[in-house]
Formats: structure tokens, sequence, C-alpha cells
């Protein structure tokens, strides 16, 4: 149980080994995964702190029982307080992700079918997408839907599911099911990190089931990843780059992760914040 460690005050030794890690030193960091990402599933902090999932269930539990959590089905997420957390990341690199999604708007033509992902990226790149005409758009994300919906020529579809209330993302295998119903010209999906061997990975597993069925339907898919993803914390793989018809981000990435585009031969856009690409 966390002692003495308030909400302001997580500060985990991400140099030491997670399998020497005590429980509080644990505890903490699982907090400081969870207000990051908003969810963390079992399995992946199972897998991270090289602890069984009994024992992530019983840090759960104890950090619940403190309200510092809220124990979902196969995870934990934030409590009712912290879902102001969404909104502090709408802000975070906001002139990046506005330059990424208007380069990304300027390949998708007007008239064409896309999916887009949910995220704060996919809400600026719907921002960007209110020049063109008579788009036809699959989403799992209310929000994307609350921008484009301005548009009166615009056809939109919302998939069915679980709402998660902190970001309005719809999850889960009905989201799946629906998606996978549809042919698409275009997928624009946000990812939590790319790694130096060219993974692309995200967060939560349950996210991560619906854009691999998003994914599956589209011809051409489009990845945006703005700097502060480059070698990032998350655990879920979505996928590779050698997946993806191009990736969109605002700065030119490290040395190892550049290399495995040029080995790859994926393309790579980088949009200058503030000026062309």
């Amino acid at each position: 149980m966390l002692r003495g460690t308030g909400a302001g005050e997580l500060s985990p030794d991400r140099e030491l080994p997670a399998r020497r890690l005590d429980i509080q030193a644990r505890q903490t960091q699982i907090l400081e995964l969870v207000r990051r990402r908003g969810y963390a599933s079992i399995e992946a902090m199972s897998s991270h702190f090289e602890v069984s999932s009994q024992t992530i269930r019983r840090d759960i539990k104890q950090l619940s029982d403190h309200d510092l959590l809220v124990r979902y089905h196969g995870g934990a997420g934030l409590p009712a307080s912290d879902k102001l957390a969404y909104s502090n990341r709408k802000v975070r690199n906001a002139e990046a992700k506005r330059a990424i999604a208007k380069r990304i708007a300027r390949e998708i033509p007007s008239g064409a079918s896309l999916f887009i992902d949910i995220g704060t990226t996919m809400e600026a790149i719907a921002e960007a997408l209110l020049d063109h005409e008579g788009l036809k758009v699959v989403t799992n994300h209310i929000g994307v839907v609350a921008i484009l919906s301005q548009r009166d020529d615009f056809e939109i579809s919302l998939a069915g599911g679980r709402v998660r209330n902190r970001d309005q993302a719809v999850t889960g295998e009905q989201a799946s099911a629906f998606i996978k119903g549809f042919r698409l010209g275009y997928g624009l999906f946000g990812i939590g990190a790319i790694d130096g061997a060219g993974d692309m990975l995200d967060y939560d597993y349950r996210d991560v089931q619906v854009s691999l069925a998003a994914m599956a339907v589209c011809k051409r898919r489009f990845f945006a990843a703005d700097s502060s993803k480059f070698d990032g914390d998350a655990m879920v793989k979505l996928g590779h780059i050698s997946e993806a018809d191009a990736v969109f981000t605002e700065a030119r990435p490290p040395a190892a992760i550049a290399r495995a585009f040029k080995t790859h031969k994926t393309r790579l856009v980088t949009a200058t914040p503030g000026g062309g690409t």
C-alpha cells in the first residue's frame, strides 16, 4: 500500500529493473502509468513489472481502496477527478499535432471514404478536414463525430460499443465488429510509440483490437505520431511501420528509428509546425 505519496509526487525510478521494485515503488509506478495513459491492462502491467497477474490485481485493489485508481475488468483506470487528463493531452504538443493534421489532410481527397481513430491528434485531423467536401467517415471517436458533424455534406458512421467517458472513445468487440463491415479508402491512426525496430505500439489492448479491425478494411493506412512518441513507453503492439503507407510526424526521428524507415522503405512525412513540409 502506498504511504506518503501524493498525486503530485509521482517520480518512479525508471532505471530500476521492474523485478527489483518493492511494493510501494511498484504501486507508485502503476499510478504513474495509469495517469499517463488513462487505462492500463493487468496483462500489460504484469509483463512490464515482471510479476504475476494476481500481484497486479492486489496492487490495483489496494490503490482502489485509497481512491487512487478505479478497478475495471482486466485493468485499472483513472478516478472521475482525473478526467481532465484528456483535456491536458489536447494542449500537449498541440502545435505539432496541428501541423501533422494539416499535412495528412492534404493527402485525403474530397469525396473519400475513411476511418478516423481515437485520440487528440485525430481530433486535430478532423478539424483539418472540415474544408473538404463529401467525406464518408467511419470512426469510434465521439469527439471526431462532434467536429465533423459541422459539415452537412459529410456522411458519418459511429461504431457502437462501450463509451469510455474520459476521452469519448467507443471500444470493445462490438465496435470492432461494426468496423469490419466496411471497405474504406483511407485509415487514419494514432499510435503511442514507435521503437527502433519499427514496431508501432499503443497503450490499451482493447483500443488496439479496434484499430486492427480498421486497418484490415482500409486500402491506405496513414499513422500520426508527434516526436514525443519516438521510443515512447507504450507496450501493446499495433503493427509495424512496413504495414503503413506513410507515417506523419513533425520532427526527424532518432537514428535507429530513421534507419528502420529506410530499411523497410516506409514513407516518412515530416510536417514543420508553423511552416511547410
